[in-house]
């Protein structure tokens, strides 16, 4: 079941540690310009970002161009197929700072998210603002996978609102949040 957006799905966010502004909004705005790649080859580079996400991944080898090329493809395809929702959070200048998504279109979906360390303080409220535009997609039920060990993570998702509970697969806990009901 294809969920829809309110349009436009941009939502304006602060950073609850600086007060800085930012922005959530869909992913498939973005451009494969060489500013873009570069920004997103320098976070996914982040100790923390890279162990966390694509150390495994990709073998040890670094996050290059080459991925962030096919991330800007394949945020823009889940969007046009309506399969799956990827949202960059921008700062003041429309620099990235973070990414989160919902993985389906399915009423239970996972999410996922990652955030600069150079921004730190702007995660938990892109999540509330990704589950407020999920809820009002028709979603019923968020859930994320997260690593043990990763606490940071964690505490986005406990600030959020999300409970850990359901079933958890090796190396993971899991966390739900139910949505209003749609």
């Amino acid at each position: 079941m294809a969920k829809r957006f309110p349009s436009p799905p941009s939502v304006p966010l602060l950073n609850h540690l600086t007060g800085r502004p930012y922005r959530l909004e869909p992913a498939s705005n973005l451009t494969e310009s060489p500013a873009t790649l570069a920004s997103l080859v320098a976070v996914c580079n982040e100790p923390d970002v890279y162990e966390w996400l694509f150390h495994r991944r990709l073998e040890g080898r670094a996050y290059a161009e080459a991925q962030a090329r096919q991330f800007v493809q394949w945020s823009s395809e889940g969007w046009t197929t309506d399969a799956y929702f990827v949202f960059v959070v921008l700062d003041e200048n429309g620099h990235i700072a973070a990414a989160c998504d919902i993985k389906s279109s399915d009423p239970t979906a996972e999410i996922g998210y990652w955030a600069s360390q150079h921004h730190r303080g702007v995660m938990t409220n892109a999540v509330k603002a990704l589950c407020g535009l999920a809820a009002a997609a028709g979603f019923r039920q968020l859930f994320a996978r997260v690593r043990e060990g990763n606490d940071r993570s964690r505490r986005v998702l406990a600030r959020a609102g999300f409970i850990q509970g359901g079933e958890a697969s090796a190396g993971y806990e899991r966390f739900e949040l139910l949505l209003g009901r749609n």
